[in-house]
C-alpha cells in the first residue's frame, strides 16, 4: 500500500517478472530435492517462483529490510511455498546485531536499490538486524544455485559464503554495480576472489549482473 511508487511492486501487480533474465538463468539451474539461495530477495517474487520449478525445492530468501522482509513474508505465507525468509544482513561477519538505515523510497525507483548503510547508532530512522555469514548456515540437501543482489555487498556475500561454495560448486548470479564509487568492489575484485575459488565469469547477463561457475 505505501510502495505505489515501486516499480518491482508494480511489475509484480501487472503479472511481470522482474529481473526475467535473473529469474529464467536460475529456473533452468534448479534441481529437484535441492536448496537455492536467494541473497537480497525483496518482496520475494523471485524465491516463490524458484521454489515452485522443480519437487522439494527449498528456497532461503535474505532480506535485510525490516519492511521488505515484512512484505515477503506476507508473499510466502499467501502463496504457501517453500521459502524460508530469513530476516538478517548476509556479508562477511557474523554473530552480532547491526542498525542498517532504513529504505527511502524517495531516494530510489524501489526501496530494494537502496544503498544498504550500516549505522552506529539506532534511531527511528534504522533497523536493528542479525548480520550473519552464509557459511554460518548448515543446509541439509545439496545447493543447486544462488543469486546474490544486496546493493554494494555482493563481493562480501561471496566471500562469506567461501566454505558453502566449495562444497557445493553451485553457479551464482552475483551483481557488480559501481554506482557507489570508491569503496565499493569493481569486477576486477571479483575475479581475484573468483580465481581463488577456482571459479570463473560464465555469462554476462545484463549491465550489472554475471553467472559465474566453477571452471
Amino acid at each position: 500500500f505505501f510502495a505505489f511508487k515501486d516499480r518491482i511492486r508494480n511489475k509484480i501487480i501487472d503479472n511481470k517478472i522482474s529481473d526475467e533474465k535473473v529469474y529464467n538463468i536460475i529456473k533452468n539451474l534448479v534441481k529437484a530435492d535441492s536448496i537455492v539461495l536467494d541473497v537480497g530477495a525483496n518482496y520475494g517474487q523471485l524465491s516463490i517462483l524458484w521454489s515452485q520449478c522443480k519437487a522439494n525445492v527449498t528456497v532461503y530468501a535474505f532480506e535485510a529490510s525490516t519492511y521488505i522482509f515484512s512484505i515477503l513474508s506476507k508473499n510466502v505465507s499467501v502463496n504457501s511455498v517453500n521459502v524460508k525468509p530469513i530476516n538478517s544482513f548476509v556479508g562477511n561477519f557474523s554473530k552480532k546485531k547491526i542498525n542498517i538505515k532504513k529504505s527511502i523510497l524517495k531516494e530510489n525507483y524501489t526501496y530494494g536499490s537502496n544503498r544498504i548503510e550500516i549505522i552506529t547508532d539506532s534511531s527511528e530512522n534504522s533497523n536493528l538486524v542479525n548480520a550473519i555469514k552464509i557459511d554460518d548456515l548448515i543446509f541439509d540437501k545439496k545447493i543447486s544455485a544462488m543469486k546474490v543482489d544486496v546493493e554494494g555487498y555482493d563481493l562480501d556475500v561471496l566471500k562469506g559464503a567461501e566454505k558453502t561454495i566449495f562444497k557445493y560448486k553451485m553457479p551464482i548470479i552475483f551483481e557488480c554495480n559501481n554506482q557507489y564509487g570508491d569503496g565499493y568492489p569493481n569486477l576486477n575484485d571479483f575475479k581475484e576472489f573468483l580465481e581463488k575459488i577456482n571459479y570463473k565469469i560464465d555469462i554476462k547477463i545484463d549491465e550489472i549482473n554475471y553467472l559465474t561457475i566453477p571452471k
